[in-house]
């Protein structure tokens, strides 16, 4: 008898040290995952120009458009052209509720501190963007966060800063972020250069491994006024993990802008937001160093991102996209979708082993900004 409750309380002590073991593994696992979620909502820090590699667009002259691109028209049956398998369906998806806002966030860089990453002497996409969505899009100028090169000069556009970091997080995290309800439409736009963050030896370094999706980080190139910085794709992911709305449409016209599809990752639960990049993942950008254009009036021509060019002003502001879906529909409406399906496809002929755009579309059907 006395053998037997001996044993009875050696098995119940043993039991009782698993359980405890057990219950310290978990409570430690579970503040491990805490620990990783919270991560994202301690400040985030800028990655300083010495530990950066930019990856410049490609600079090119107008004339090539005209001399080596095609001409511009409506879907035809050639296979460049086909439209039966583009992004744009020709069914419009669910429209903005009634009532609900529009934000965007737009930022354009041409202009880099010092002259060795410099563009163009103005940026032109983001103004050509700014246009877009106030003109054709009935977005309302104080619901637009315009940032533009180092020291924009604006005399007939609302420009609200140059394109720094603090700008750039001010805008998404304070001014938007707590304006931004369920059924709201928010719009981030960015045309620059991208670059990956480098070790002390220049190699590659992922910024936020636990959540890396695809194995390496992007960055989107901007500058903190004095010298160039960079914003992880993983920081962006962050920044926009818990928006209250998941309508968020997303436009890199960068270098590895393919890399960004992470902020349309379907496990993050973020069901609705497109993403739209210039290129693949290890792909540089092109740009025209002259747009032909001075759209702030500024006396100084703007260059233009290629993609930008012909998703922007091509496709939305001369309404060339209209058309280009599935259904071959025209409403004069153009979408997201038939707006990256018409820069898709006249990508000028000597580009399109090199410049590849590509799109990450959760949203259901078309949408129309």
């Amino acid at each position: 008898m006395k053998k037997r409750f001996s044993i009875l309380i050696i098995s119940t002590v043993i039991i009782g040290l698993t359980l405890s073991l057990f219950g310290m593994a978990l409570v430690s696992q579970t503040a491990s995952a805490e620990r990783a979620q919270n991560s994202y909502r301690q400040p985030p820090k800028p990655i300083s120009a010495a530990n950066v590699k930019v990856v410049k667009k490609i600079p090119l002259s107008l004339d090539m458009e005209e001399t080596k691109g095609k001409p511009d028209g409506p879907p035809g049956k050639d296979k460049d052209n086909d439209s039966s398998n583009g992004a744009a369906t020709g069914i419009l998806g669910e429209p903005l509720s009634e009532g609900a806002s529009k934000y965007a966030i737009v930022i354009g860089i041409c202009d880099y501190p010092g002259d060795a990453n410099d563009l163009c002497a103005s940026d032109g996409d983001s103004l050509n963007m700014y246009k877009a969505l106030t003109e054709f899009y009935g977005y309302a100028d104080e619901n637009i966060y315009l940032l533009r090169d180092t020291y924009p000069i604006t005399d007939n556009m609302p420009t609200d800063g140059p394109a720094t970091f603090n700008e750039i997080e001010d805008a998404i995290l304070n001014q938007i972020k707590p304006n931004a309800g369920p059924k709201d439409e928010v719009v981030f736009f960015f045309s620059g250069h991208g670059g990956w963050p480098l070790d002390e030896n220049d190699n590659p370094i992922d910024v936020y491994p636990y959540d890396e999706a695809d194995g390496r980080d992007e960055l989107i190139v901007v500058h903190d006024g004095d010298k160039t910085v960079g914003i992880s794709d993983d920081m962006l992911v962050g920044w926009f993990s818990d928006f209250a709305t998941t309508r968020i449409i997303f436009i890199f016209d960068t270098c590895l802008a393919g890399g960004m599809n992470d902020l349309a990752d379907e496990k993050s639960s973020e069901n609705g937001r497109v993403v739209v990049m210039s290129t693949e993942e290890n792909r540089s950008a092109y740009v025209y160093s002259t747009g032909g254009s001075d759209i702030d009036g500024d006396g100084i021509e703007d260059g233009e991102g290629v993609f930008s060019r012909l998703f922007v002003n091509k496709g939305m502001l001369q309404g060339l996209a209209d058309g280009y879906n599935q259904l071959k529909i025209t409403d004069e409406k153009v979408v997201v979708e038939e707006a990256f399906d018409y820069a898709k496809k006249n990508i000028p002929g000597f580009l399109k082993r090199k410049q590849k755009p590509v799109i990450s579309d959760n949203f259901d059907d078309d949408l129309l900004l």
